[in-house]
């Protein structure tokens, strides 16, 4: 099944004092008013010879006028059914060679002169004519002309935008009101779509289609169960089913390409939408399982590499390819050969071992008031699109994600920049991320292990709650004791502040050297390629900020309404510091062996970690006060059965691989006893055959 985008639209003339049906259809000729909104609206085509959509004209004999009004918007082909350009008989009062035409077009714009009657659809005799778009013209043929516009639609058509302001208008006659009248026309026939008559249709037309395939397309052969439970053949050795085309994608290691490469997105060859920024540099890209990267094929330096699941979209042509990846920016690959087939192949490759998609390119109208429709944050993502808006039409969608506005790349451009640049640009045309089949935006890989290591920290530790009980009094030891086991400069780092992984583009800002060339020799390079940067800093508390005061409702209350903490704070400290140190050292020592796993196993202990301690503090807040020793002491008790939890798994590890040591080593004895078996039996068979060769 194939998507149509060609459309009609009936065009009825209404003179001024007119109103009906039959005065409508037999106006011969177009006042001058009229032909300045079919000018607005689109081009007058000559039928005979014309290759485009027709819409049921006649373009051989001129049966059904010589000319028409022919338009595209959005990659739709309209073909105008304009009252006046379709042949008139006098001697006929219903025009019914016009009303055959028009009357079988379910959009129907009603053009009205000034002086003009109501317009009632009543009037109207048809049965696929749902919807009307009034368009009344006021001051024609001037340069102040105005239109306003008013819809009429059948009781069982749902509503459609874009939109029509308060009043129907006033429209100024310029391209924003032809595109909002072709985008109503548009919409209005898919609406009408939903309507009952319509609706019987579809479902006659596919029942037909289905009972044509029940009839024609069924077969009684069966399928042949002969072989079905035959016994395969001893001794013959099966032949391996041959691989089909694209089987290489699948593979683990990296495949190649050459490409010239160069930082930020363009829109065409050699034209930097993001400013001069570098000069093309030859190399061999290559694309994994896990990693994408760049390498000069002269000294096999790394000018950029990756995560493929870091890698966020791509834009392609037939010989070039935008990669997006990390926080949006962006990489131009350009690559040789067959216009399409080396840029599909690494297309291909993407879509295999990273989680991105292609993105789309959207030119954004604004509206009457200069609005585009839409809101986005400061990172780039959709949070809002306005119903009937023309940001709507074109597909933008909530979730999506902006990479690229007015050609220029969001980490480049800056929030401030992008936001504007989106609200003073002439025209806006952005590039634009869909979101994922779920509906939520798309992040790489760095930005969600970010957003997870600040989650804990987004959370903080919870709030004193504001109560006239003593356990007010116990919260700031509590909080100030797992402080002090987690943040100690003196201690081992935990997971504190960790950078987000950086992918960047690397290149030398300065200019090349005279001994080297762009076509043989790439930039020389800064430094190598940047790896994961985990650091860690500790924040040690001042002396004399280390013990908090819990917030009171009343400053200038009586003394006795609060206890003072800072009186039981040494004895606490000097009860608490043995099992402190302890609960210190039970954290580190879990976080030493969690570093022996691989990367994703060790963020993953250390966000478990992170939670349990604030799952702790959670249930420390929510008790009844009692002893802050037996609090640490569950603490404690809580921590150790972790790190015997965690001792468990790595014994069962350890178990596990040497089951499998102990696996392999018996398959290779199987294998030795059986090459001797075989041997054995090769000579019993020749000394078995040899009395038969003496005889003979």
């Amino acid at each position: 099944m194939t998507l149509s985008f060609q459309r009609k639209v009936g065009i009825l003339y209404c003179r001024a004092g007119q109103g009906s049906e039959e005065e409508m259809y037999n106006n011969e000729e177009a006042g001058a008013a009229f032909t300045q909104f079919l000018t607005l609206l689109g081009d007058v085509v000559r039928l005979k010879g014309f290759e485009s959509y027709r819409a049921q004209l006649d373009t051989k004999t001129d049966s059904t006028g010589t000319h028409s009004l022919y338009t595209t918007y959005q990659d739709h082909e309209i073909m105008f059914h304009v009252s006046t350009m379709l042949p008139y008989t006098p001697n006929n009062q219903q025009q019914l060679l016009r009303k055959r035409h028009i009357g079988n077009d379910i959009v129907t714009i009603v053009f009205q002169e000034p002086g003009s009657k109501p317009f009632c659809p009543t009037t109207i005799r048809s049965h696929f004519q749902h919807v009307f778009l009034v368009v009344r013209a006021h001051a024609p043929c001037t340069p102040h002309t105005s239109y306003r516009v008013a819809v009429s639609r059948t009781q069982d058509t749902p509503a459609f935008g874009p939109a029509l302001p308060r009043g129907g208008g006033p429209f100024a006659a310029n391209a924003d009101f032809r595109a909002f009248l072709l985008a109503k026309a548009l919409n209005g026939e898919q609406a009408a779509g939903h309507a009952r008559q319509f609706h019987a249709m579809a479902t006659r037309t596919r029942q037909q289609y289905l009972q044509d395939l029940a009839t024609n397309e069924v077969t009684t052969t069966s399928l042949d169960s002969a072989s079905r439970f035959g016994l395969p053949s001893l001794g013959v050795r099966r032949r391996a089913t041959p691989r089909g085309p694209g089987a290489e994608l699948q593979a683990a290691g990296a495949l190649m390409w050459g490409v010239r490469a160069a930082p930020g997105a363009r829109v065409s060859a050699g034209a930097e939408t993001g400013g001069p920024e570098g000069a093309e540099v030859p190399c061999l890209l290559g694309i994994s399982a896990e990693t994408l990267v760049l390498v000069t094929p002269r000294d096999g330096r790394v000018v950029f590499n990756c995560a493929c699941r870091d890698v966020l979209a791509w834009t392609f042509s037939e010989h070039q390819l935008d990669l997006y990846h990390g926080r949006g920016e962006a990489i131009t690959l350009r690559l040789d050969g067959a216009p399409g087939q080396a840029v599909g192949e690494v297309v291909a490759r993407l879509q295999v071992v990273s989680r991105g998609c292609e993105t789309r390119e959207l030119a954004l109208p604004r509206d009457g008031q200069g609005r585009l429709g839409f809101e986005v944050d400061a990172e780039g993502f959709i949070t809002h699109v306005e119903r009937f808006t023309f940001a709507e039409t074109t597909g933008l969608r909530p979730g999506a994600r902006l990479l690229r506005v007015c050609g220029q790349t969001l980490p480049k451009l800056g929030p401030e920049a992008a936001a504007q640049m989106l609200r003073s640009a002439p025209k806006v045309c952005v590039t634009v991320l869909p979101p994922d089949e779920s509906g939520r935006p798309r992040r790489s890989f760095s930005e969600l292990y970010t957003l997870s290591l600040k989650e804990p920290t987004r959370r903080g530790a919870p709030e004193p709650v504001q109560d006239e009980t003593v356990k007010v009094v116990l919260l700031p030891p509590t909080k100030q004791l797992l402080h002090f086991c987690l943040q100690d400069s003196s201690g081992p780092s935990g997971p504190g502040d960790l950078t987000e992984e950086r992918t960047e583009f690397l290149h030398s800002h300065n200019s090349l050297s005279p001994r080297s060339s762009l076509s043989d020799e790439a930039p020389v390079l800064p430094n190598t390629t940047p790896d994961l940067l985990l650091v860690t800093t500790a924040n040690p508390s001042a002396p004399g900020t280390g013990r908090e005061t819990p917030p009171s409702q009343d400053q200038s209350g009586s003394p006795s309404s609060h206890e003072d903490p800072s009186d039981s704070t040494p004895e606490l400290r000097a009860s608490i510091l043995p099992r402190t140190l302890s609960l210190r050292n039970s954290i580190s020592k879990i976080m030493s062996e969690a570093g022996s796993e691989t990367l994703e196993d060790e963020w993953q202990s250390i966000s478990e970690i992170a939670s349990t301690c604030n799952t702790i503090l959670e249930s420390l807040s929510r008790e009844e006060p009692g002893s802050l020793s037996e609090k640490v002491s569950h603490l404690e008790s809580m921590l150790k059965k972790l790190q015997e939890d965690l001792q468990k798994e790595k014994a069962d590890r350890a178990a596990l691989e040497e089951e499998v040591r102990s696996l392999r080593h018996n398959n290779q004895r199987l294998l030795a006893e059986s090459e001797s078996a075989a041997t054995r039996l090769l000579l019993a068979s020749r000394q078995l055959g040899s009395p038969t060769t003496d005889l003979a």
